[in-house]
């Protein structure tokens, strides 16, 4: 006789966790290593044997660090898109919005829908994205007093210890970022997966290593772990239509249900490749030829070169367009 899965809810927050399992009262645990050890036993005692799941919403850091837990000790564990779970409670025409309620609701979600195991990042994979986050951040701060700067060019009576501030935070910033370059190719000399990923990609037109190394950052294992469909969508490329019946036909748009962060670092490279890219240039072309406007026509190009990274990761082929097949 074959096990079943008794699924369990957890509504995971910074200080305590609640768990909610079927046939029994949701249970509240503390936020630490023994109390999770507590709260895996409590759902471990009502599966009576059977196989265990524990779901939960994807919060963060500590969802990830209740999550890594449970993987560590063998614990099956699913993390899904709070988005889903909202909509789900919505489906349900619940009207409470509790601890208590979530850890239920994330519950009914799991036996209803069987959300596939989740597995983590690899470790090299997961410093390289802790360090491209913050170099972002850092070239962000960066121009941001760039910009700044060139206002105050123009303030003839701005104090000179707001001069000597800025340029002291530049020469801070300047340092920082370059340690943290450092410590990205210190990454990459390690992983020799990673490092040959980041070649691979560099051989198309319009991505230099800089773009290779955040593309691979963000996308982490979902360019060769998730399907063409669910990349594009994990993205926010996958096009969102609205209509109903005869009366109601709006334009079709972007979803952008996704991650920014990656429609942001293809923008460039699809920016260039209508031009020197012979993957897309013909495929931009075409669409504006028939009357697609240049926008959409530019976040069709976006998709393909989204596939077409994940076809030469999956292959591990360089870049050469008439063997790359997108299927």
């Amino acid at each position: 006789m074959s096990k079943r899965t008794v699924w369990a809810g957890m509504d995971v927050g910074k200080d305590e966790v609640w768990v909610s399992v079927s046939g029994a009262k949701v249970r509240r645990f503390d936020a630490t290593a023994s109390g999770i050890r507590t709260a895996c036993s409590f759902v471990t005692e009502r599966a009576g044997g059977d196989v265990i799941g524990i779901c939960m919403e994807s919060t963060g850091v500590y969802g990830y660090r209740v999550a890594l837990w449970c993987r560590q000790n063998r614990v099956a564990v699913s993390v899904v898109n709070p988005a889903q779970i909202a909509a789900f409670a919505k489906a349900q025409l619940r009207r409470t919005k509790t601890d208590r309620v979530d850890a239920e609701v994330i519950r009914c979600f799991a036996e209803s829908q069987q959300p596939r195991s989740w597995e983590p990042t690899r470790p090299s994979l997961r410093q390289l994205y802790g360090l491209v986050t913050e170099l972002d951040r850092l070239r962000e701060m960066k121009q941001q007093l760039a910009n700044r700067d060139h206002s105050h060019d123009h303030l003839p009576d701005l104090p000179r210890q707001v001069r000597s501030t800025q340029r002291a935070v530049h020469r801070t910033l300047d340092r920082q970022i370059k340690k943290l370059e450092e410590a990205v190719a210190g990454v990459l000399a390690e992983d020799r997966q990673m490092n040959s990923q980041v070649t691979l990609l560099s051989t198309i037109p319009g991505v230099k290593m800089r773009t290779a190394v955040r593309l691979l950052a963000y996308g982490k294992d979902l360019w060769t772990e998730r399907s063409q469909k669910e990349l594009t969508a994990h993205v926010g490329l996958a096009p969102k239509e609205h209509q109903s019946g005869s009366s109601i036909r709006r334009k079709s748009r972007l979803a952008k249900q996704g991650d920014g962060r990656l429609r942001h670092v293809l923008y460039m490279p699809a920016m260039c490749g209508i031009v020197h890219n012979p993957y897309l240039r013909p495929h931009y072309q075409r669409l504006v030829a028939d009357g697609k406007p240049k926008l959409l026509a530019l976040a069709a190009c976006m998709r393909k070169l989204l596939l077409l990274i994940r076809a030469m990761l999956t292959t591990n082929q360089t870049f050469m367009p008439p063997k790359i097949a997108l299927t």
